[in-house]
């Protein structure tokens, strides 16, 4: 037992050097360019019943489905979380935040704070809440990033059909209307969507499929509505914020991987990785910045799902409004194999060559690279933030030696794709900015607080912060910018 203590010390502190010594020092960014962190309001806001809010979809599923139970074993909500809607609590991390010298900072806002009935009467003490929030960032020297919609809905209006009910564009944008009339003039970068692919054809088939008696790929392709109807309110959305002349920008933000066989050498996973590129990345960029779906996903997802067909209206409503910028969550590329067992045959989520792995997949810093030249080249050069990218490392990366985490993986990481960023902008990329995923180890949705993406760990008993190497590395880059 001894001589392993020994070893475990031995090799945290082998890391920590490590850690100490990356070769970030020839990482800088152009006069304005946005580094930040990323959170979401179910993540770690808790006070799940405070101040008049309503039922979210996801306090539905954590407390009365226990949805973390079906990978996890055990039953976690967010009712508590890192506890940042409490202003003494979020206040502390802002300073967290002054003390890493970070100049923005992505949030989201909670739609059943504002509207606890989804629609109708609006909640003064959330508005007044978020007003706060804002003003205290600003007072930092630190920019809002705000977040509309980041998987999180009145649980009244699933109970209406949800994204399925055509009349989710209406409910949306009447939320959306709200907080530009709050936020608009103080505000000047929103974000109507968070991930419209993850949430419905990953998320919802992990929570809803094992209830459902449908075939999986008929599950899998009914989830088309939804986003549809997203990409609708997001179109409607962007088309009336710009009647406002707030003189801000908005944009979508989409979960975005370089798509490549698991296996080259197998004609069946090089076949299926055109389509599961479709299905990932095409799927939203075609119709965000083309006006079209693309052909492939369309056909695939018709096939199951026949009943999907937009009408000319609404595929011409998609055409008409582009997003100011794209924003960009980058984890990993998706190694793709040929799976009957997986929907349309297309498996990317179980296919890490890794040793060391992370919990969203192969590192490949050169991953980000390509997706941001092939953004370049293939639609148009957009305005592009990397509004999400981390890793989630178990084991020594998050063991608390002495009040000291000695996260090497998740600082490399940080480091080679910081550098993969700078490289894209040198070579012509439009990337305006960069936030990391995430500021806190906060609630990790079916995950539960069984995996951290946090630079600052935290005691959920206690709510102590413990800032890790990784939040150390980062400061130090951006010292020098």
């Amino acid at each position: 037992m001894k001589q392993y203590i020994f070893s475990f010390v031995v090799l945290l502190t082998s890391q920590l050097a490590a850690a100490q010594t990356l070769d970030y020092k020839s990482i800088h960014f152009p006069k304005g360019f946005l580094l930040g962190v990323s959170t979401a309001a179910y993540q770690v806001e808790g006070g799940w019943q405070a101040d008049g809010k309503g039922e979210s979809n996801w306090d539905f599923y954590a407390n009365k489905v226990g949805v973390t139970q079906f990978l996890t074993g055990k039953k976690e909500t967010g009712n508590v979380a890192d506890n940042m809607y409490d202003r003494t609590q979020y206040l502390k991390d802002i300073a967290l935040m002054k003390q890493l010298g970070i100049n923005t900072y992505r949030f989201s806002i909670e739609w059943s704070r504002i509207l606890p009935n989804g629609t109708g009467a609006v909640n003064e003490k959330a508005l007044a809440h978020y007003d706060l929030l804002i003003d205290d960032l600003k007072a930092n020297g630190i920019e809002p990033f705000v977040t509309l919609y980041h998987f999180t809905i009145p649980q009244v209006l699933i109970e209406k059909g949800g994204w399925t009910n055509p009349e989710s564009v209406n409910w949306y944008t009447h939320f959306a209307d709200v907080v530009f009339a709050r936020y608009g003039k103080k505000v000047s970068k929103f974000i109507t969507f968070n991930e419209p692919y993850i949430e419905h054809f990953l998320a919802d088939r992990l929570i809803n499929g094992p209830m459902s008696k449908e075939p999986m790929n008929v599950q899998y392709a009914r989830e088309m509505i939804k986003v549809h109807h997203q990409l609708l309110a997001n179109a409607t959305t962007i088309k009336r914020y710009h009647a406002l002349k707030l003189g801000g920008v908005i944009g979508l933000t989409a979960n975005l991987s370089p798509c490549s066989p698991a296996d080259p050498n197998n004609p069946n996973d090089v076949k299926i990785t055109t389509l599961q590129d479709g299905l990932l990345n095409r799927l939203l960029l075609d119709p965000l910045f083309k006006g079209t779906y693309p052909a492939d996903a369309l056909a695939a997802i018709q096939q199951y799902a026949p009943e999907f067909k937009p009408s000319a209206d609404e595929m011409a409503l998609l055409a008409s409004q582009k997003p100011d910028f794209l924003g960009i969550n980058f984890y990993a590329p998706a190694l793709v194999k040929y799976d009957e067992k997986s929907p349309l045959n297309c498996n990317w989520m179980d296919t890490n060559p890794d040793v060391v792995k992370s919990h969203n997949g192969p590192v490949r810093p050169d991953g980000l690279y390509d997706l941001l030249m092939r953004i370049k080249t293939e639609y148009g050069n957009p305005v592009t933030y990397i509004t999400e990218n981390g890793a989630g490392f178990e084991g020594a990366d998050e063991a608390n030696v002495a009040g000291k985490i000695n996260d090497q993986h998740r600082a490399d990481y940080l480091v080679g794709h910081l550098k993969a960023v700078q490289r894209a902008i040198q070579d012509g990329a439009n990337t305006k900015g960069y936030m990391h995923w995430s500021l806190l180890d906060n609630f990790e949705w079916v995950f539960g607080y069984s995996v951290h993406f946090g630079m600052v760990a935290v005691d959920l008993n206690t709510q102590q912060r413990t800032p890790k190497q990784s939040f150390y590395v980062y400061q130090a880059i951006l010292k020098q910018q």
